[in-house]
């Protein structure tokens, strides 16, 4: 679970945990791809002594930083995690990447191309119900391979005649 600042004392204590004591585990890797260059480094620490009787079946906490360029601008970010799972920092560097996917492929794509957090729909189930019209629109647009939603979207509403061959 990502723990962000609104969790003061949390996020506080983990910061504490990552200039005081040596983690459990590192991993470092470098990326470059998509305009980027990116350096991971990943630590693990033990929290169940720090935060146990706080947060029940805490394991670790755990501290990704990432440094680089993108579309040629320095960046350098932090954030913190916590689970109830025990893993290295190998492990937990797939497991956020595996994560990172998904946001990027579905919920980014949902928020931006489609603004579904300012959608109008008002109503009981409204809200859930064009969450899973999305998912649905999202899930034939990969399916016809479509690699931009904004294109499918264009294709799907202005030119159907061509979107309706491709359903064969």
């Amino acid at each position: 679970m990502c723990v962000k600042a609104n969790q003061q004392r949390l996020h506080r204590g983990i910061k504490q945990q990552f200039k005081t004591n040596q983690p459990l585990s590192q991993y470092q890797q470098h990326e470059r791809g998509h305009g980027r260059s990116t350096h991971w480094h990943v630590s693990v620490f033990d929290a169940v002594a720090a935060f146990g009787h706080e947060w029940v079946g805490i394991q670790c906490c755990i501290v990704v930083q990432r440094h680089g360029y993108r579309d040629g601008k320095l960046f350098d970010e932090r954030q913190y995690y916590i689970s109830s799972v025990v893993a290295s920092a190998e492990q937990f560097h797939r497991i956020i990447r595996g994560h990172w996917h998904i946001e990027n492929r579905l919920h980014w794509v949902k928020d931006v191309t489609f603004n579904e957090d300012q959608a109008p729909q008002t109503g009981r189930n409204a809200a859930a119900n064009w969450s899973v019209v999305l998912n649905v629109f999202i899930t034939l647009a990969r399916t016809l391979g479509f690699t931009s939603m904004a294109v499918a979207k264009r294709q799907f509403a202005n030119q159907l005649d061509k979107v309706f061959p491709l359903l064969q």
